[in-house]
């Protein structure tokens, strides 16, 4: 419709600071009009004869204070503050589902710690083997502390998202160094005190000792891991806290449940059918058995159950997530962190059963947390090609083999341990010592530190190949505290 102009324009003095109730439609300023044409005819034009003569005008919307034209004017009854979008639905319950598995994590952090108090005090525990003791008190100091740190971590990120409605900062870690660096030193004093024969004299302290010779090396990988991806340093960091925070806590906590309940059904099967009596696959303290039938069990146990369970149960907070996977980088790195957080549990209570000798178990198990943090991490990424089908041309082969590289790499490294019972002279020399000075190591430590050198290769090339890939699905909603998609703003959940 037209500019139109009917009847003399008002005084201006009249009307300062409030809107000028006029029913003429303009598209003008008042100040514009500088001549008597230009009053008389708005833009130039003459002004349409009125429909009903003699009748007034119906009015029409007036102009604000800023004077803008009746285009922008505010109709009567409109609410000028623009509609805010609707709460994302899966953010919405993911949160929710954050909230409740904390406060569940919390409680089940207690209930571990009730249990720690009556190990320790009840008189009845006075008749157990004290190296069985010393290993139940590591394993729910561990329980407790992965319960109480990640149910709390969980519950504080759930509040900021589902009540705070904020959003979550970049996931950053120290360089790995800095925690090798702090395990070796943690490895020199249980030299120490075993060499005095005082590695289980205090409790207290060979418990915190144990703790962080379990942890520090996963999280060395973990912020490895963290590190590599992380390129150019003007990128975009993978992923954010929040989300890490879910999947860590998932593996200290579901997975480690889910898996144990699983293997224990699995391996009384399997004792069932194959009808072995007498041998427990956890005891570290014995030897590899020689009857043919525990063989065939701690193989299929080792090399075919704990792969498979494991594996397929340790990232299971990416896999509910996938969808939502800003990245095959994110996708890796939050896998990572599943499996960090199961090995923290795990590795712990295997430290423990070495008892006098824990320092030594120490030592063995120091790539576990590579083992298992690269294995999620690897099932991980494999979901994310198989979920996006934009991610790479051959994404069904690619996501095929890095779940054939999870269960090759766990089964490999379980089932090394068979190299033992080998005939002379590889059996022998294995299961004997190798000296070095006044000291002396296991000599299937050296298989172990081959095997870990070939997993960190492996880890490489792969955190280089997706270098560079934080956001390599920019399309992808992301995700704020408040639950709404932002495509443009660089911020996740």
């Amino acid at each position: 419709m037209g500019s139109e102009y009917v009847g003399p324009l008002p005084d201006p003095s009249l009307y300062q600071d409030q809107p000028i109730p006029i029913h003429n439609r303009i598209t003008v300023p008042l100040a514009e009009a500088q001549s008597p044409q230009q009053q008389q005819y708005a833009n130039g034009y003459p002004p349409y004869p009125s429909a009903h003569p003699g009748y007034p005008e119906y009015p029409t919307y007036p102009r604000d204070s800023s004077h803008r034209p009746y285009y922008d004017a505010v109709p009567y009854g409109y609410d000028p503050t623009p509609a805010q979008p609707r709460r994302d639905r899966y953010l919405l319950a993911m949160a929710i589902v954050s909230f409740v598995a904390s406060i569940l994590s919390l409680l089940a952090g207690l209930v571990s710690m009730i249990f720690l108090i009556l190990i320790i005090v009840l008189p009845t525990t006075s008749t157990m083997p004290v190296s069985l003791l010393f290993g139940g008190i590591v394993q729910f100091v561990a329980l407790t502390l992965a319960f109480l740190l990640g149910g709390g971590f969980g519950l504080y990120h759930s509040i900021r998202s589902l009540f705070l409605k904020r959003p979550s900062a970049d996931f950053k870690l120290p360089w790995f160094w800095i925690f090798l660096l702090l395990y070796l030193g943690v490895i020199l004093i249980a030299s120490i005190l075993r060499s005095e024969r005082q590695a289980v004299a205090n409790t207290p302290l060979a418990v915190a000792l144990i703790i962080l010779a379990g942890s520090l090396p996963a999280i060395a990988v973990l912020a490895l891991g963290v590190r590599r991806v992380h390129f150019p340093r003007s990128a975009p960091w993978s992923t954010s806290w929040r989300r890490f925070s879910i999947a860590i806590i998932s593996g200290t906590t579901l997975a480690i449940v889910i898996a144990g309940a699983i293997e224990l059904g699995l391996v009384i099967f399997v004792s069932l059918v194959l009808k072995v009596r007498g041998f427990s696959i956890t005891n570290l303290d014995q030897p590899l058995p020689q009857d043919t039938r525990a063989v065939g069990l701690v193989l299929i146990v080792v090399s075919v159950i704990a792969p498979l369970v494991e594996e397929a149960v340790k990232p299971l907070a990416v896999v509910v997530m996938i969808g939502r996977m800003r990245s095959a980088a994110e996708a890796f790195v939050l896998g990572l962190a599943c499996g960090i957080g199961f090995d923290l549990v795990e590795t712990s209570g295997y430290i423990a059963m070495g008892y006098r000798d824990w320092s030594y178990v120490a030592l063995q198990r120091s790539s576990a947390g590579l083992l298992h943090g690269f294995g999620a991490g690897m099932v991980a990424l494999g979901w994310y090609y198989l979920t996006h089908g934009k991610s790479n041309r051959h994404r069904i082969v690619l996501g095929l083999g890095c779940w054939a590289y999870a269960l090759l790499q766990h089964a490999i490294w379980n089932g090394s341990s068979f190299l033992q019972i080998l005939p002379a002279p590889i059996g022998p020399f294995l299961s004997g010592n190798v000296p070095l000075g006044p000291y002396s190591f296991p000599a299937f430590l050296l298989v172990l530190i081959a095997e870990s050198f070939l997993m960190l290769a492996f880890f490489v090339y792969v955190t280089g190949k997706l270098r560079g890939q934080s956001t390599d699905t920019p399309a992808l909603p992301q995700e704020t505290g408040s639950g709404v998609q932002e495509a443009q703003v660089p911020t996740h959940v």
